[in-house]
């Protein structure tokens, strides 16, 4: 009877822990659409900046911020979890996010709010220069 019940509590463990539909997914790049920036920066203080990109559906989940240094450049996109699924609703919502940025250097920032891809492939930023008094 313990060889049964042992046997039956494996199968059983094993079914709850397979793969649903909602197991599939890939990640994606939202195109950031506005991004609000303060006009200067005082060093040493930490400020915020707003940005705003759209959910194009359900499926779409917010997920991270890439915010990637390129010299003296701050490349900045939305990451977004997508579930591989052929039955999302169509949101078109507009989402906006805070992120948070001290201002450490002397030097003018340089923002590039990574708004999508040319027909080339190569991407599309939104540049947004702040200078550091």
């Amino acid at each position: 009877m313990k060889k049964v019940f042992f046997v039956f509590f494996i199968l059983l463990l094993t079914v709850s822990c397979s793969d649903d539909d909602y197991s599939s997914y890939h990640y994606e790049l939202l195109p950031i659409e506005e991004a609000i920036v303060p006009d200067e920066f005082v060093h040493g203080q930490i400020y915020f900046i707003t940005v705003k990109y759209i959910l194009p559906d359900e499926c779409y989940v917010y997920n991270d911020v890439l915010y990637e240094y390129d010299f003296d450049a701050r490349n900045i996109a939305v990451i977004s979890t997508v579930i591989d699924d052929d039955n999302c609703e169509i949101l078109d919502r507009e989402e906006e996010l805070t992120i948070r940025v001290e201002a450490l250097q002397v030097e003018p920032y340089i923002f590039r709010f990574w708004q999508g891809d040319d027909e080339n492939g190569d991407p599309i930023y939104l540049e947004i220069v702040v200078p550091v008094v």
